[in-house]
């Protein structure tokens, strides 16, 4: 009996655990709705989503209200939506991008095919679509990423964009009431993030974007009396790029003496240097204190 009671508290630990993890996600979603002639709900029509850049591609079929929902989506684009339907001209709308956090709701009038038509093609910008967060947030994108100075190549240093953070302090909170989440994962105590305890720091060329989430967040977020500084990493694509950067700061360019007025005896050059190769996301950041 007792074996039986301890398997069963450990399964629903368990359960839990996946629950909560699949609630970390940061990951983006479509919903949509399909209606036929008269406006009227279009059921059992198949849905076709494909990231273009990638070829990752997922489906489903509209409900009875001509409603769907695709949920958890990888970041990225451009991505197509395909719609098709018996008696009906299948439909594709693109140029949709997926950013952290996004919800695209996209609607399909589908029309009867009296004759044979070729497929309607529309082009579409995602922005129009986009719902968003719960709350404040703060998206630092790749564009920010890449044009904005950063000393000592740490990402979080760009946290300061957000006007609730003062450096890894959020809301007001201590650090320590700050959490940090890498693709969904939880990565307190993990990453950095600018605090001495953390085990290592994620390159900037790995980081895709990332959002600075502080008070009135909903419920995909937790684990933080201050805010979640979500991340979410590069991925590749089917097209080979690839890109190399250095960065250096040396002492002979900074002043020779210190806050104290002292002058300085040790050299503080720093060098950073890499390069990132795709698709695989293979990667190489190395830096050298001199």
């Amino acid at each position: 009996m007792n074996l039986l009671k301890r398997g069963s508290f450990f399964s629903i630990i368990l359960c839990l655990y996946a629950i909560y993890s699949i609630a970390q996600t940061n990951l983006a979603g479509i919903s949509g709705k399909v209606s036929g002639t008269n406006n009227a709900p279009l059921p059992g029509a198949f849905i076709l989503v494909k990231n273009e850049s990638t070829g990752f591609q997922t489906r489903a079929v509209s409900n009875d209200k001509g409603e769907f929902f695709l949920k958890e989506l990888p970041l990225g684009a451009p991505y197509s939506i395909t719609v098709e339907a018996m008696g009906m001209v299948s439909q594709k709308q693109t140029g949709y991008a997926l950013n952290q956090g996004d919800l695209l709701k996209v609607i399909f009038s589908m029309a009867e095919k009296l004759t044979d038509l070729q497929a309607v093609v529309v082009t579409a910008g995602s922005l129009k679509n986009k719902i968003e967060n719960i709350g404040a947030s703060t998206a630092v994108t790749a564009r920010d990423i890449a044009k904005l100075p950063v000393n000592g190549r740490n990402f979080t240093s760009l946290m300061d964009l957000s006007p609730l953070s003062s450096g890894t302090n959020l809301s007001g909170q201590l650090a320590s009431a700050t959490n940090f989440t890498i693709d969904g994962m939880a990565a307190r105590g993990t990453i950095s993030g600018g605090q001495p305890t953390g085990a290592y720091s994620i390159t900037m060329e790995a980081v895709r974007e990332f959002q600075v989430v502080t008070n009135q967040y909903d419920v995909t977020y937790g684990n933080a009396g201050g805010g979640t500084v979500s991340t979410v990493t590069k991925s590749g694509t089917n097209t080979l790029t690839g890109s190399a950067f250095t960065f250096l700061r040396t002492d002979w360019l900074s002043s020779q003496y210190g806050l104290n007025g002292q002058k300085r005896n040790q050299p503080f050059s720093t060098y950073q240097y890499g390069f990132q190769r795709r698709p695989n996301s293979f990667r190489v950041d190395t830096s050298i204190l001199r």
